[in-house]
């Protein structure tokens, strides 16, 4: 065998080494509407093969677990660095933002966990509740650990550091988002000093409602790709499953609501735990889309990587 066959058939065994779909060759050269058809065959394919649909059910398991004790770390640290008022507004903000057909059933239980007075920030319990939020987030962290093919070699301080800072920043920005509320009626008043033909109460909470929380959402997302996984990555790496699971999510979101408000039929089931049940089905439907986002960089990936080798 020649030289240049051989290094020929070394680069295509080194192409497809990892690539599950039986065609590679539509991954790493095709064009127009069959790279998506390829691209998303392959993200499917490494979806099914890394058990995604099992690690998703633990994922939204750990994220429920953990979502009050975070409610409550995010409320003691609100009331800790302005006021009760302030907590209490962002109470009203959190349960705005999600679809009422999601969060009506635990509304209650949010509000009686985020208004109850507590001792402090730092606090025995609230540290108590900084290490059951950990918890989600290691979730997160093993998901995306697997849809990139990485495998995790920081220590265990290490860990818990980034998943603690990583619970912290979100707090603190909430915190923000509550300093917001408070200032939106202001802004009215000093945009109409600086120009007497503006109408203060245009500027209301409805008005920064939205802008904020896509802000805190995106941002939390490419934070999860960037901090939680155990090697760092471009930007250009990971914009493309942001992008997809941000768009994903507010569908998802939109078609759960509707088929909460009009077909859900959990209370026949589940009684009085319904809204719990449905609660965890949606995290775990979302957490599929957290994971899918992964492999789908990593199929992106890995045609960049065999076209460059192509080149």
């Amino acid at each position: 065998m020649s030289s240049k066959s051989i290094q020929e058939t070394s680069r295509e065994v080194i192409m497809t080494h990892g690539v599950l779909s039986e065609n590679p060759e539509d991954l790493f050269h095709a064009k127009g509407w069959r790279v998506v058809r390829a691209v998303l065959r392959e993200a499917i394919l490494r979806l099914w093969n890394d058990d995604a649909f099992g690690l998703a059910g633990n994922v939204a398991f750990r994220a429920l677990l953990s979502l009050f004790p975070f409610l409550i770390f995010t409320s003691a640290m609100t009331a800790f660095i302005g006021d009760r008022s302030m907590a209490n507004d962002l109470v009203d903000f959190l349960i705005a933002i999600v679809p009422s057909p999601l969060i009506e059933p635990i509304v209650s239980e949010v509000e009686k966990v985020m208004t109850v007075p507590r001792g402090g920030v730092l606090s025995v319990g609230i540290l108590l509740t900084i290490w059951f939020a950990v918890g989600g987030v290691d979730g997160v962290r093993v998901g995306l650990n697997r849809a990139y093919g990485i495998r995790e070699t920081r220590s265990v301080f290490k860990l818990y550091g980034v998943q603690v800072a990583m619970v912290v920043l979100a707090s603190l920005a909430f915190v923000l988002v509550g300093y917001l509320l408070v200032l939106a009626p202001r802004a009215g008043s000093w945009l109409h000093a600086l120009i007497p033909g503006f109408d203060p109460a245009s500027v209301t909470i409805r008005l920064i409602r939205f802008p904020a929380s896509a802000t805190i959402f995106v941002v939390a997302l490419f934070a999860a790709h960037v901090i939680l996984p155990a090697r760092r990555t471009t930007f250009s790496n990971i914009w493309p499953g942001v992008v997809f699971t941000a768009a994903a999510w507010t569908l998802l979101a939109t078609a759960f609501s509707f088929y909460v408000g009009s077909f859900g039929t959990y209370a026949s089931y589940y009684a009085g735990m319904a809204g719990i049940v449905a609660a965890l089905y949606f995290m775990y439907l979302a957490a599929l889309l957290l994971i899918f986002g992964g492999e789908l960089n990593r199929a992106l990936r890995i045609r960049r990587l065999a076209r460059a080798m192509s080149d």
